[in-house]
């Protein structure tokens, strides 16, 4: 279970630094972009949004590989308590019958 939720933490984390960092780039914080010709200005919003995307899309991977694991580690949990569910049963049986 700590697994899970460790999981679960670094992904927000990861998530956290990747929105800053696509909000972060935003054009109004940029005021030294008013000397640049329209053509250098397009280049560096078409470079803005490239960045902004690759963060969101970095926030996104993180969750999906977050659910991911917490799958993986889910269903080894539960083979692991089945397992232990038929190894105490068979103990059981086994113990009654030596009887």
């Amino acid at each position: 279970m700590r697994a899970i939720v460790r999981n679960v933490l670094l992904a927000c984390l990861i998530s956290t630094f990747a929105l800053f960092g696509a909000l972060g780039n935003s054009a109004t914080h940029h005021k030294t972009d008013r000397k640049l010709s329209a053509q250098q200005l397009a280049a560096k919003d078409a470079e803005r949004s490239k960045e902004s995307l690759t963060c969101l899309g970095v926030a996104g991977l993180a969750w999906v590989l977050c659910f991911w694991r917490c799958g993986v580690i889910n269903r080894r949990l539960n083979a692991e308590r089945i397992y232990q569910q038929r190894f105490n049963e068979y103990m059981r049986n086994t113990s009654i019958q030596r009887q």
